[in-house]
């Protein structure tokens, strides 16, 4: 074969691996907003009620000058590690059982789209999302649970809410560096502004 041919095969394959790649990635950025649209704004708005800490989280995300801000690994960086001080004596678990039990059915959906293969970050975030569920509808009661169950829904809320926040910061961006327009709307629906627009 000559070599002409066998380098044309080689870039036609690497072009077309590369557009596989980036359609493969708007269609999970379809599905990341269509789930942040439906879930998980609201459900941040939800959780940040066990957030002893918030008004450090509202003062760093409820900005649009911080949301802009052009170090996007730096905003990254800052959802993943900082220490979110949940407490689920702090809020109404059964309020925020029933807002999980409404969202169920899409919830469950999500899990079926072929997109999710291709985001384990966002795949995570699901599952722990679920589980809070789980161990929420296996409780009939919230009133005197012992101190370790307490403790127990603490750790589940954190890591869940840790999650969604993180995978949030990570859709913003993508909107305002692709979508501006979206950022726009996206904006007045903050869930740590105190001018949202979010409706439960």
């Amino acid at each position: 074969m000559p070599l002409e041919v066998v380098l044309i095969s080689f870039i036609l394959d690497k072009y077309l691996n590369k557009r596989e790649k980036q359609e493969k990635f708007k269609k999970m950025q379809v599905v990341i907003s269509a789930f942040y649209t439906e879930v998980g704004s609201s459900l941040i708005q939800n959780l940040s009620q066990f957030n002893t800490n918030l008004e450090i989280l509202k003062k760093e995300f409820g900005s649009e000058q911080n949301l802009i801000n052009p170090n996007n690994q730096k905003t990254l960086q800052f959802a993943s590690e900082f220490d979110y001080a949940m407490d689920s004596r702090a809020g109404d678990l059964l309020d925020l059982k029933n807002f999980l039990i409404t969202k169920k059915p899409y919830i469950l959906s999500m899990f079926k789209n072929p997109n999710l293969l291709e985001h384990d970050h966002f795949t995570d975030m699901l599952w722990s999302v679920y589980h809070v569920l789980d161990e929420l509808e296996n409780r009939n009661t919230f009133t005197d649970l012992p101190t370790n169950d307490f403790n127990h829904l603490s750790i589940d809320i954190k890591r869940s809410y840790q999650l969604v926040i993180r995978e949030w910061v990570e859709y913003m961006i993508h909107l305002k560096n692709e979508y501006p327009y979206l950022f726009s709307l996206a904006i007045r629906k903050n869930p740590f502004s105190d001018n949202e627009i979010i409706f439960k």
